[in-house]
């Protein structure tokens, strides 16, 4: 039986430094008190935690499994803890958004600046995802919101239609000198630099070359909208990036950029939220929040 964090944050540094003496100076606490703790705790629990040794500590197959859940447990309460501290310093609530990077590379941030002079109560914190781990976030409860792309199969949650991005081609500069506009069918027979095969945009590009019954010559795939823009600039092939994004890469790189003339070029972002979500959460009023600036705009 658990009695307190405390113990249990000893247990987690003694397994990890592999001896008692170790987590007592890490938590500054006399070792005769920290050997007394966790003896405590296995004869609660009714299990060794670990086998002792002149080499140290190894953990027993309890030990192991309780581990694991100290970890998550203790990762918990630290989120408890600064949720609380910020109620005690004025906030309000937290809100944890996972999005995708044409949002924020686009979007996102000045939209967030205005809800955050409207509401500097909130705390938002936000992690950079593709479209489908953001909605998987949203399925197990590590996000409150999620903005992804709209052709994102989001289940049952609540949706809101976002901002829309119109897509564009690159090519290493002079390729495409004197075009304003091209359709995807003068280069989907090229080689292509990607990013990486999970997210939105390229699953998008492998439907339209299948479309056209051919098979989309990824060469090279990157994590990132820069990895694409470097690729491309050294000439390993064409590569297919939001607009404004690709734009202010350009700026400090050869490149040329076209908007791609296709109507599925035009992508519309979603935002999400579980349906259980109150409608007078924060989380509910930042939706509502990057919606109407949409709309609005």
């Amino acid at each position: 039986m658990l009695r307190d964090l405390v113990t249990l944050r000893l247990f987690v540094r003694a397994a990890e430094t592999g001896t008692l003496s170790g987590a007592a100076e890490q938590a500054n606490l006399a070792l005769a008190a920290v050997s007394r703790r966790i003896a405590l705790m296995e004869e609660r629990m009714g299990v060794k935690l670990f086998r002792r040794s002149r080499q140290g500590l190894t953990l027993t197959p309890a030990g192991t499994a309780l581990l694991e859940r100290a970890r998550l447990l203790l990762d918990q309460a630290r989120v408890i803890e600064g949720e609380m501290a910020d109620f005690a310093g004025g906030m309000r609530g937290t809100i944890r958004v996972q999005t995708n990077p044409s949002a924020i590379i686009q979007f996102l941030p000045r939209d967030l600046a205005q809800f955050n002079a409207l509401r500097p109560d909130v705390r938002i914190d936000m992690e950079e995802n593709v479209s489908s781990e953001a909605i998987a976030a949203l399925d197990e409860g590590r996000a409150d919101l999620a903005i992804v792309i709209g052709d994102t199969p989001t289940g049952d949650h609540e949706t809101l239609p976002y901002r829309s991005d119109r897509l564009a081609l690159l090519a290493p500069r002079g390729r495409l000198e004197g075009r304003e506009r091209i359709g995807f069918a003068e280069v989907q027979d090229k080689d292509f630099v990607g990013l990486v095969s999970n997210t939105a945009l390229t699953r998008l590009l492998v439907e339209q070359a299948a479309r056209a019954e051919i098979a989309l010559r990824l060469r090279m795939q990157v994590r990132s909208f820069d990895g694409v823009c470097r690729m491309v600039e050294a000439g390993f092939g064409y590569g297919i990036l939001p607009l404004i994004a690709a734009r202010g890469f350009a700026a400090s790189m050869k490149l040329d950029v076209v908007p791609l003339s296709d109507d599925w070029a035009t992508r519309r972002m979603l935002l999400c939220l579980s349906r259980d979500t109150p409608t007078t959460s924060p989380a509910h009023a930042l939706a509502r929040h990057l919606h109407e600036l949409a709309e609005a705009d």
